[in-house]
């Protein structure tokens, strides 16, 4: 009897132990899944005959003609047709056929960020000499699937509105709840940024991406502002979320080149004060894109290069009139003084500590990205999305008047690989796999006036991530 109760405990034990891994390992998916998020577009449909009655095991073949990706499906019993986690892009054609009746098809369809085209097909029957009905199709059948507020930022609306400093995240600001960096009244750290579903968040920088910008503007085909989201897939974000999705590579090749400048002769030589502006004031930004075919309908690439190289004055209590001792709230003579015992007892150099100094700015992006149709089934991509950025002078201390030896240099370096793998598991099973390397380099530059033997010349800081998502899988069929 005391055998048969240990092996009924320890039976029982074994199930516990296996629910609790069950639980650890949905635990960890659902987890590694809020720290990302699908940004891929769908289809539904339904296919009925010219008298209204539902077709089941109609052939759908839903193809981007730019890039050649296809995939099928049939109708379920009830006549409808669900296909997820499709690529971003346009022109979509969604052919339809049937046994015994005419082959129809719809073209024209563009699928942005998030968007669930609905579609429907009144097949007709085929007579001898009857054609494939071909439709044009109308793009206001697209609707955005959210639970919350989002505010999207078309391809179109990037390329028609200024952006200043062409930095994207300036455009977030169409969202009725941004204000700049910050979304919905939060911390400009609680805003959560994305890159093709996968964080773009700095681990450094209090949060936020570091450098002029965390991507090219060339290489963004379109973002979404999304704020008040109870979608689990949206974590990390106390404010709001800014969901980037990148261009792609079509059929094509096809490429851009651009310059941007602000000559230093166009600015006022002037400042507000109306005093002479002695330093450099200009801002220069240049770059290229190129896209196009490796193998036509199979795979395509895209790459972009952005440089931008900014000047300006900064001024440490530049006073140079009166007015200037009231706006600043401090005189000429108190400066002088302060210096002078600054000098003799703390070792502050003898160059000039108040006044007018050079800024710099100096940017890189880099973006290189290959999508490749292993096969029907399988969708691969890998993209690398590169920033360098030197800031001078960048940093002072939390003072209202700061001297220019406290000021730092700041160096900063970020580079994310990302892959993805969307693949159809059977008939009605889809899944999307995506993996990331993030690494992140930050190093700050003592003012080289300060002496070399009482402080460390420069703070280094580096941070190393993996992520891996699992998009749960996902029905084809509704």
């Amino acid at each position: 009897m005391r055998l048969i109760k240990t092996h009924k405990l320890l039976s029982m034990k074994k199930q516990f132990l296996k629910k609790v891994w069950l639980a650890c390992l949905f635990s960890l998916l659902f987890a590694t899944a809020a720290m990302a998020q699908t940004n891929l577009a769908g289809i539904s449909g339904k296919v009925s005959d010219a008298g209204g009655a539902l077709l089941p095991n109609a052939t759908i073949t839903v193809k981007n003609e730019s890039t050649g990706f296809t995939i099928k499906a049939t109708s379920n019993s009830k006549g409808t047709f669900l296909l997820k986690e499709l690529p971003l892009g346009s022109p979509y054609s969604i052919t339809v056929e049937a046994m015994g009746l005419a082959t129809q098809k719809q073209t024209g369809y563009s699928l942005n960020q998030g968007d669930l085209l609905q579609v429907s097909f009144a097949m007709e029957q085929k007579v001898q000499e009857l054609n494939a009905v071909e439709i044009k199709a109308s793009s206001t059948r697209n609707k955005i699937e959210n639970i919350g507020s989002a505010t999207a930022v078309t391809a179109n609306d990037i390329a028609k509105l200024p952006v200043n400093g062409r930095n994207f995240t300036s455009l977030a600001d169409l969202s009725p709840l941004s204000a700049g960096s910050s979304l919905s009244g939060q911390l400009a750290s609680a805003t959560n940024y994305t890159i093709d579903g996968m964080a773009a968040k700095s681990t450094i920088s209090g949060g936020q991406p570091t450098g002029a910008y965390s991507i090219s503007l060339e290489a963004v085909r379109e973002f979404q502002v999304v704020t008040n989201q109870y979608d689990v897939t949206y974590g990390n974000a106390g404010g709001g979320t800014i969901s980037t999705v990148t261009k792609s590579g079509t059929n094509v090749l096809s490429g851009s080149a651009f310059t941007y400048a602000r000559a230093n002769w166009l600015s006022s030589k002037y400042g507000l004060n109306g005093l002479k502006r002695n330093q450099t004031f200009s801002t220069y930004q240049y770059g290229f894109s190129l896209g196009g075919p490796i193998v036509k309908d199979k795979a395509q690439f895209f790459i972009a290069w952005d440089h931008q190289a900014d000047s300006r004055p900064l001024y440490i209590a530049s006073i140079q009139s009166a007015d200037d001792e009231k706006r600043y709230n401090v005189t000429q003579a108190t400066l002088d003084n302060y210096l002078t015992i600054a000098r003799n007892k703390y070792g502050v150099a003898s160059s000039p500590q108040f006044g007018q100094f050079d800024k710099f700015k100096n940017t890189h992006a880099g973006f290189a990205r290959i999508d490749w149709q292993i096969n029907p089934k399988n969708l691969f991509t890998i993209r690398d999305n590169f920033i360098y950025d030197l800031d001078n002078q960048s940093d002072g201390d939390n003072t209202a008047i700061n001297i220019y030896e406290v000021y730092s240099t700041r160096k900063s370096l970020n580079n994310s690989v990302m892959a993805s793998l969307r693949s159809i598991l059977s008939p009605n099973l889809t899944n999307e796999l995506k993996i990331q390397h993030y690494w992140e380099y930050n190093k700050m530059f003592a003012n080289s006036q300060l002496p070399e033997d009482n402080i460390p010349r420069a703070i280094v800081q580096i941070s190393r991530l993996l992520r891996l998502m699992v998009l749960p899988t996902q029905l084809l069929y509704s």
